[in-house]
């Protein structure tokens, strides 16, 4: 068949030519587009469900997902993601860079994933974890950083059944979520998170509807109390009844307790000074954070110090033999020497090892690792090499402007890694390797709060988290406009309480820690609650509104439910990983002006720090010398009075303590009440109806003082008012003040009683039996004589007993009896006679035995 020309196919064909001669030129950049316009990938999805029997997640237990995230352009994988930053946050700048990355829980029974539970995931460093001899020879933690990172979300399923999930992830280059996948959920006995009272708030209750009864006392070691030795401690609590442990965690974001002390002026207030200065990087026209030393041509003077190190009690660990590179980026000013002519190098320098050296400026003072280092025009290094040697532990690093006549140095990081040869190095050993400390959270330390938490768990312990520091001077070196402060401003005093509710630099990155703590720690039933600071601010508006605001968060906005702003407005969602909110005062307890003002609905409980020095509640002086040689006392005194203020919240004093009127320090005479007299009365005075929960700040006389049992500590103490506190369920609503009546001399009863159900417990003590008389040998103690006599039951009806007499020595004996109400329905005791009986708590009524 003869071919023709065909002209339409001649075009078709060149356009098709040239379409695909386009293609060959655009399809890579299209591609590129397509990707820039799509989010990160996640991929290696695994979980813990193996850890438990069946395959299956106890109902209240840890649930947790492990996975990893590729193609994202985040380039600070801690800090979230915001599309709408205040100023200050600059998603151009690497440091902001952020991605937030959340999973959605579906629970049982539904299909609707807008009903799914939000749990934000966190990133996580895997360490080495051991127990190796420290310098005493003793055991202590050893977290080596293995370089391997994952991300994981965590979660406690509330509900049994199958459950579902999906995970999010979100950058500024675009979003993507995860298929779902599935996990199944068993019963359990766990009773779940610790809220308040549905039907009594002065109480605590827990998922299940049991009383959360308040029994504890600070941490050992105060800040932190993260490491091994209290970690031990917890099965002593357990076993004791002590379920609640006031823990400060504000080492692990922020600048309140840093890694680097000043060797002169180390405490400013109850912080140690932080060195920390705003310093303009004049080449790059910006602003950092940094550690500033310095030496005045008069000395060492000033507010800076001239030589910084390391805090010695929690050491970074190393390897044995092994070859360490120390690196010192820093900017130095004016440095001028030597002061000793004899001794030529002189500038800053970086030492390893050495006793507490606070003049480890002077020359030949400490083990020099690093060269000197003098003025710069930008940022300079100064690195050397230090070999371990038989160091399971890191001994002190050193920084030093040596031997100089002047001079400053701001110090943007310190850095410490494992020389791996051919100029490639292992991860980060310091825990504060840069000095910009708004930008990261401590992994290690969070690590050590991981396993705290885990034991805590393991004990039926929980703990009263304490999460910043109104004087962290990372706050104070920002302005309310997001601008650092600078060029010779005054520090930003009300930095930390932000402008009020507003979002501006300062609350953003509160919110970002407080979203990383809700991340790692908020699928804990043993996290009792959030405390926003340690005693801040008691009369500062600004001081309510951020309490309030973290309250919105913690309930709701971490959780991706919006709430309105302003005062007044209440989160009503339910979380099931949710925890309670509060904060602490310096002073005063601000009833109306906060604890129970509408215009913070957000706050969950109440808390006091009022020691017998601090104590102001309207109470004479000599009100107060009463409280300091009578426990008791001190107790009721405040928490019938706070009572009476009627909050409709929970108390906790977070801090209470036995001291001295006008001095601080706890009385000394305690250490020779060997029988734990005071902490015996203190505790069970505890059953007032102010409901006020005590926990106690010293705790060496309670650690190590012999009690009762002859042994060291007080424990049986919290042990023998557990057993009697056991199944009494004082959160039903229908307790009120027992107004019992008693006969007899020097006796206080105190108590509640439930008439609807027949039920009462009261406490009636010998008034002189008190620990001051104990100490001084007061011979004219006596016995219990009289009766204690409690209206409102059915009449004629009998009652059972229980006695839990004590003895002078502190010893319970323990005896049953049944008595009859009388026609009016009043129960007439008599009580344990004797000289030896000072005190008994009676349990009134069928309550399951314990």
């Amino acid at each position: 068949m003869k071919k023709t020309f065909n002209p339409t196919l001649l075009i078709v064909c060149l356009i098709v030519i040239i379409m695909v001669g386009l293609g060959i030129l655009f399809i890579p950049q299209i591609l590129s587009q397509m990707n820039a316009n799509s989010g990160p990938t996640i991929s290696d999805i695994s979980d813990n469900r193996s850890d438990y029997p069946g395959a299956t997640i106890p109902q209240y237990e840890k649930y947790e997902i492990s996975f990893q995230i590729q193609d994202t352009v985040a380039t600070n994988l801690q800090l979230p993601y915001d599309p709408a930053p205040p100023n200050g946050i600059d998603l151009s700048d690497p440091d902001y860079n952020g991605i937030s990355v959340d999973a959605l829980f579906l629970p049982p029974g539904t299909s609707d994933w807008n009903k799914a539970f939000r749990q934000p995931a966190f990133y996580y460093q895997y360490f080495d974890y051991q127990t190796k001899p420290g310098w005493d020879g003793s055991p202590k933690d050893w977290y080596y950083p293995t370089g391997s990172f994952s991300w994981k979300v965590r979660f406690s399923p509330n509900a049994a059944g199958n459950w579902q999930y999906k995970i999010s992830a979100r950058d500024v280059q675009g979003s993507t979520l995860s298929p779902p996948q599935t996990f199944s959920v068993i019963p359990s006995g766990k009773p779940g998170f610790i809220k308040v009272s549905s039907t009594d708030t002065r109480y605590f209750e827990t998922s299940n509807g049991s009383l959360f009864y308040p029994l504890g006392y600070q941490s050992p070691g105060g800040l932190g109390g993260q490491d091994a030795s209290n970690r031990s401690n917890f099965q002593q609590y357990g076993q004791s009844g002590i379920n609640l442990d006031r823990v400060w965690i504000s080492n692990i974001y922020g600048t309140a307790w840093l890694e680097w002390l000043g060797g002169r002026n180390m405490y400013d207030g109850y912080l140690p000074r932080p060195g920390i200065e705003t310093f303009h990087d004049p080449v790059r026209d910006r602003e950092t954070l940094t550690l500033r030393i310095d030496y005045e041509p008069e000395g060492d003077t000033d507010w800076y110090d001239a030589c910084r190190f390391q805090f010695w009690n929690d050491p970074e660990p190393v390897k044995t033999n092994t070859t360490y590179r120390l690196q010192i980026k820093y900017w130095g000013q004016d440095i001028s020497g030597p002061r000793v002519a004899s001794q030529s190098a002189f500038g800053l320098v970086g030492k390893i090892g050495g006793d507490w050296d606070v003049n480890c400026y002077e020359p030949g003072v400490g083990n020099v690792v690093t060269g000197y280092g003098g003025n710069t025009s930008d940022w300079g290094e100064i690195t050397g090499t230090w070999d371990s040697g038989d160091n399971n532990f890191l001994p002190r690093i050193y920084l030093g402007l040596e031997n100089v006549t002047q001079g400053k140095a701001y110090i943007q990081s310190i850095s410490l890694r494992e020389d791996l040869g051919d100029g490639t190095f292992g991860p980060e050993i310091l825990v504060d390797p840069s000095f910009e400390y708004d930008h990261y959270f401590r992994e290690r330390k969070a690590l050590a709060l991981d396993q705290l938490i885990q034991a805590a768990e393991e004990n039926n312990v929980s703990l009263k988290l304490v999460l910043m520091d109104k004087s962290d001077m990372l706050y104070a070196k920002l302005n309310g406009d997001g601008t650092f402060v600078s060029n010779g401003q005054p520090d930003n005093q009300d930095g930390f309480y932000g402008l009020g509710r507003e979002v501006n630099k300062t609350r953003w990155l509160q919110q970002a820690w407080w979203r990383y703590l809700q991340a790692r720690w908020g699928y804990s039933t043993s996290v009792h609650s959030w405390e926003l600071t340690n005693e801040g601010d008691p009369w500062l508006t600004g001081h309510y509104e951020l309490t309030d605001e973290l309250g919105k968060f913690m309930h709701c906005r971490v959780f991706g439910v919006a709430v309105a702003e302003g005062d007044g407005q209440k989160c009503t969602y339910q979380h099931p990983n949710s925890h309670l909110v509060t904060t602490s005062f310096w002073h005063s307890f601000p009833a109306v002006d906060f604890w129970r003002n509408t215009n913070y609905p957000n706050v969950d409980y109440a808390d006091l720090h009022a020691y017998v020095s601090t104590s102001d509640i309207g109470l004479p002086e000599s009100e107060l010398e009463k409280m300091q040689w009578d426990a008791s006392y001190y107790h009721l005194g405040h928490s019938l009075e706070l009572g009476s203020w009627n909050i409709g919240k929970p108390i906790v004093r977070g801090e209470a303590g036995i001291d001295e009127v006008g001095n601080q320090v706890e009385q000394p005479g305690l250490a020779e009440d060997h029988n734990g007299v005071w902490l015996h009365n203190f505790l069970w005075s505890t059953l007032d109806p102010g409901a006020m929960a005590e926990l106690y700040w010293w705790m060496d006389n309670i650690n190590t003082q012999p009690g009762p049992d002859g042994q060291p500590g007080l424990f049986e103490v919290y042990g023998y008012f557990h057993q009697f506190m056991d199944h009494i369920p004082l959160n039903n609503g229908h307790y009120v003040d027992a107004q019992a009546a008693l006969t007899g001399a020097n006796l206080r009863v105190t108590g509640q009683k439930d008439t609807l159900n027949n039920c009462a417990h009261v406490w009636v003590q010998n008034t002189q039996h008190t620990w001051k008389n104990v100490v001084d040998h007061v011979s004219s103690l006596s016995g219990l004589s009289g009766t204690v006599a409690i209206g409102g039951f059915t009449p004629n009806l009998a009652l059972n007993i229980e006695w839990h007499a004590f003895t002078t020595k502190g010893l319970p004996e323990i005896s049953k009896s049944s008595v009859t109400t009388d026609s009016q329905g009043t129960l007439i005791l008599t009580l344990p006679t004797g000289p030896q009986i000072a005190d008994v708590g009676i349990k009134i009524g069928d309550y399951p035995n314990p």
